[in-house]
């Protein structure tokens, strides 16, 4: 993989219900299609998860998974005293610069694989600073969470950071986010303002506004879009993932790897976006939902 001299770390927080863990085998999957074996002995991939077992049963799984066991207790702990589930994603990060040093790409479990990640991995250990995607200047205001944030952020005088102008930050999407561990500061900082902030403006995009915040304090923030799709907006497609790994449930790794080529995930998202934007107004007062059609794996199977 490429020719970084330190090593890279792939990090995922997986945990609670059993849909999560089929978007992060389907992840490990989109990678397993891009790379051999060998190709990935300088990177080690973290799963932070209650249950480490589930990976395991896997067969004959080639990737250098390694695991940090999660439970209840640790969870509630990093939620913190403000109780905030994306506060937990701060934490783990800074769980593993603890023992780790390196470049660390940190992973949503619902994201793919789109090309190999060489270059990125080398951008990283340069010292760039990767985000999923920019989603807007706040103070534009373009959707009703970030218009209430906006109007938060205008009205606290007394933060200041760095000298920005908070309501005219960029919103990157924190479901992907590249870094080398020499920016571990960030990640101290990220925490103290979501500690700070979220007991005053309770929202979940605190933890993400934060990130993004003392990232681009700390650097300028480039787009990993590239490389990694994150489908945050499709939790539809977990019904293709549970019939997938239910029929394969067999499967070796190297099997599911082959069969996984079948999952058109960016035709499901396609398909999404056609249903949404062909409704009639009598659609969306019955509340008319999408969900996709659930593959015919045995005639996939013929096709491939």
């Amino acid at each position: 993989m490429g020719q970084q001299t330190t090593p890279s770390y792939i990090v995922y927080q997986c945990y609670g219900d059993e849909a999560i863990f089929h978007e992060c085998a389907y992840s490990l999957l989109t990678l397993s299609q891009l790379y051999r074996p060998e190709e990935l002995a300088h990177l080690q991939i973290w799963i932070y998860t209650d249950k480490p077992e589930w990976f395991r049963a896997f067969r004959h799984c080639p990737l250098p998974l390694h695991y940090r066991k999660l439970d209840d207790a640790l969870i509630k702990q990093w939620k913190g005293e403000i109780d905030f589930v994306h506060r937990v994603k701060i934490e783990l990060l800074r769980d593993l610069m603890q023992t780790r040093a390196g470049n660390i790409l940190y992973l949503d479990t619902d994201t793919v694989f789109l090309h190999r990640i060489d270059n990125l991995l080398q951008a990283i250990e340069s010292g760039r600073v990767y985000m999923h995607t920019m989603e807007g200047i706040v103070s534009n205001e373009g959707n009703p969470i970030m218009k209430k944030l906006s109007f938060y952020l205008r009205d606290q005088q007394t933060i200041k950071i760095s000298g920005k102008v908070l309501h005219d930050t960029a919103m990157w999407n924190a479901g992907v986010i590249g870094f080398n561990t020499r920016y571990h500061v960030v990640l101290d900082e990220a925490l103290f303002f979501t500690d700070m902030v979220h007991p005053q403006f309770p929202k979940h995009v605190v933890e993400q506004f934060a990130i993004s915040l003392y990232f681009q304090v700390a650097a300028n923030i480039h787009a990993a879009s590239p490389w990694l799709l994150h489908y945050w907006n499709v939790k539809e497609f977990r019904s293709v993932l549970a019939s997938f790994f239910s029929y394969f449930k067999t499967d070796s790794w190297d099997e599911l790897t082959l069969h996984s080529r079948m999952v058109q995930l960016h035709v499901i998202m396609q398909e999404k976006v056609s249903f949404l934007s062909n409704r009639t107004v009598l659609d969306k007062l019955k509340k008319d939902t999408w969900e996709p059609v659930i593959p015919e794996w045995p005639l996939l199977l013929q096709q491939l």
